[in-house]
């Protein structure tokens, strides 16, 4: 016989309650054992209550019946009683051992019968115990069916080892149902390495023992490997089932191979798989992470039925497609078929919202949250707080914070980051104090959105200090994105030579976003020779960027330098350079409009341009005048005048005028960086016009109320 399993862990005493029977009880029954068990056709009419049997209750009395008649003691009738209580959902295990220790020869299927009870009641240490006792006592000669149950028991890979030996020792190395489980206990143990020489020794692999192994790679973050072996798979002849599938395609979204995903789709389509709702949502899946959302569409569109998982990956898909509006719309569709969304379906509908800067729209969805009692966890919660902060409504996105029940990291950094964007620092660095002391460590994204805090705010020395505190008292090395923040915190503060020595001095190459830091903070402080230096850098990074020729032209412009703007501009045009658009967004009543540069396509446009006109004259009633600096020097001034007032944010805001109620809100989201004259004027509007007006830019948010903006007039 085998050699015991060496266990490292000492082994609790057997308890009087669940002794293994090492003398056997003698029960003598009162009757003639050969006129209790009846050799006829006929079953006896305990095993007949048996087979019927629904609760402890019946069983037990079912138990006393057959220990009066002596039936208990047939092996087989026996172990009947004990794969009751241990496997049955009604059943006992605690009753299963005393059982068991009144069987003087219990079967290996007896034993085997409560280590797959404690499996399945997810008692794994239990079950392992119970087979160290089982083996040390010699009570039975383990079979095929035992390690199975064991090896899902097993999450300590020394203790899967020793069993490993153990069935090999037994005979069973070749056994394809052993070594399926024994790859799955090595996947869960994170050993993929043994995982695949186990299957690698397999002579004969079973449809299962592709889709374990592939299985455990896409589990375990190993994409590429999962999809070789598929390859492997096909080179071999060997057929795929729809969870072998289901894994290739996972594999597939996260390693974004849309090569394979098309390969996987024909292969279903050549092999007859029919509809198949969990391996066509993974192929929807995968084509949305591939970036293929029109094909993941046409399956979503064209499937019989639909369940919530499904409309949550294409809800998804559309919002990572930037297509925000159709993921509204398809909610709405959904909706209107009486499927109900989830806590899934909400953060992807509240990223919606965020980058649209609906906030209306993204009430009301939080409003269906608290209706349908959906579970607010911390990604939702999260995700909530980033909504509010993202649309410009920090008081709420604050409010939300403190009546969260769950928070984690990510929570505390939207919070930070929302209060960094609204131009609140010091209040950032106040939630970034509490979330240490609340013992939240903070991390790599905290310190960025701590960082940007202190640049926004101008607070140079705390932005340096907090810089230094992240490798020293965190272990937290700098990245790219943390030196960006330098940058731009040193450039706006004027010092200039300072981000220039520390990008030289940066332990990486800087990317678009340290040096246009750079660009835009020498377009503030008018440092042209910097400016130049950065210009010729990031040229050489993507000679084709068209905010780099943009900017450039137009510091020029404002150093009054016009034969140096004319030649920016000519490269733009020999190039062939795509300047960026100009687009804003506004919501009115729950609709999203969109406006870009010259706008005449809008239903409104003659009654915007007519309170745009008009808006204009009474502002410069009230002083306002019209900041051409960065304008074109070779256009007429009365152009310039035009075609600053054609701009999108302008456009956004008459439209708001036009169609909201005097003394509310007007919230604007612009896709780029809000030029001076239209900051000046949107300052002078919400003076006369007596209206708060918040402007999101792809940098941050301007809060203007009363003439006076959150930013200092400094972005």
């Amino acid at each position: 016989m085998s050699a015991p399993l060496s266990l490292n862990y000492l082994r609790p005493p057997l308890s009087s309650d669940n002794p293994l029977p090492k003398c056997p009880t003698i029960i003598t029954a009162t009757e003639n054992k050969s006129n209790i068990i009846n050799n006829s056709t006929q079953p006896h009419p305990c095993l007949v209550s048996l087979e019927n049997c629904s609760n402890m209750k019946e069983l037990k009395q079912i138990h006393a019946q057959m220990l009066r008649t002596g039936l208990f003691f047939d092996a087989y009738t026996a172990s009947r009683i004990v794969a009751f209580c241990a496997l049955q959902q009604s059943g006992n295990l605690h009753y299963a051992r005393l059982a068991l220790t009144q069987i003087a020869n219990p079967t290996t299927f007896t034993c085997n019968s409560i280590i797959r009870g404690y499996t399945n009641k997810n008692l794994p240490r239990e079950a392992i115990v119970f087979y160290q006792e089982m083996i040390t006592q010699g009570l039975i000669v383990p079979d095929r069916f035992t390690f199975p149950s064991l090896f899902k028991s097993c999450v300590d890979l020394r203790e899967g080892k020793q069993l490993h030996c153990h069935s090999t020792k037994l005979g069973f190395a070749s056994d394809t149902y052993i070594q399926n489980t024994l790859m799955n206990m090595y996947s869960h143990c994170r050993c993929l390495v043994s995982a695949h020489k186990v299957f690698d020794k397999m002579v004969d692999k079973s449809v299962v023992s592709w889709a374990t192994m592939i299985g455990a790679y896409t589990q375990w973050d190993q994409p590429g490997e999962a999809i070789k072996l598929f390859d492997r798979m096909e080179i071999e002849g060997a057929k795929a089932n729809e969870v072998t599938l289901v894994n290739v395609l996972t594999a597939c979204a996260r390693a974004r191979d849309l090569g394979t995903a098309r390969r996987v789709h024909k292969y279903i389509d050549e092999n007859g798989f029919g509809f198949h709702v969990v391996l066509i949502t993974a192929l929807m899946d995968a084509y949305c992470k591939c970036g293929c959302v029109s094909l993941a569409r046409d399956l979503f569109d064209n499937m019989p039925e639909k369940n919530l998982v499904c409309w949550n990956i294409m809800i998804n898909g559309h919002v990572e497609d930037s297509d925000y509006e159709e993921a509204l719309l398809l909610f709405r569709e959904m909706q209107l078929k009486g499927v109900k969304g989830d806590k899934v379906t909400m953060v992807s509908l509240l990223l919606a919202c965020s980058h649209l800067g609906a906030l209306e729209l993204g009430k009301w969805l939080h409003a269906y949250i608290e209706k349908e009692k959906i579970e607010v966890d911390a990604a939702l919660g999260t995700t909530l707080v980033d909504m509010y902060a993202k649309c410009g409504s920090i008081e709420i996105a604050m409010r939300v914070f403190q009546e969260l029940p769950e928070k984690d990291v990510m929570t505390w950094t939207a919070l930070i980051i929302g209060l960094a964007m609204c131009g609140q620092g010091e209040k950032a660095l106040e939630y970034f104090h509490e979330m240490q002391i609340g013992g939240v460590k903070p991390d790599a994204i905290t310190f960025v959105g701590v960082l940007v805090a202190c640049s926004y705010a101008g607070l140079v020395d705390e932005g340096i200090s907090h810089f230094n505190l992240m490798s020293k008292t965190f272990g937290i090395q700098p990245s790219i994105e943390h030196y960006g923040c330098m940058v731009d915190l040193l450039g706006r503060a004027g010092r200039i030579a300072e981000a220039e020595e520390l990008i030289l001095n940066m332990p990486m190459a800087p990317d678009h976003f340290v040096l246009g830091g750079l660009l835009g903070a020498c377009r503030i402080h008018g440092n042209l020779e910097a400016a130049e230096r950065a210009a010729q850098q990031l040229l050489k990074l993507d000679p084709n960027h068209g905010g780099t020729y943009v900017l450039l032209s137009k510091i020029y412009s404002s150093l009054r330098k016009g034969d140096e703007a004319k030649k920016v501009r000519e490269l733009i045009a020999e190039r062939n350079i795509k300047k960026p658009l100009s687009c804003s967004l506004i919501e009115v009543d729950g609709v999203v409009h969109e406006f870009v540069k010259g706008d005449s396509l809008h239903p409104q446009s003659s009654e915007i341009y007519d309170m745009l006109e008009d808006m204009i004259n009474r502002l410069k009633k009230a002083g306002y005048v019209p900041d051409k600096s960065e304008g074109l020097l070779d256009m007429e001034e009365e152009e310039k005048e035009t075609a600053l007032s054609l701009h999108s944010e302008k456009l956004a805001i008459a439209f708001g005028l036009l169609s909201t109620e005097p003394g509310t809100p007007i919230r604007v989201v612009k896709n780029l960086r809000v030029c001076s004259d239209c900051h000046t004027l949107t300052k002078f509007i919400s003076r006369i016009y007596n209206r708060e007006i918040i402007v999101r830019d792809w940098i941050r948010f301007h809060h203007i109320k009363d003439g006076v903006c959150s930013c200092r007039d400094f972005w």
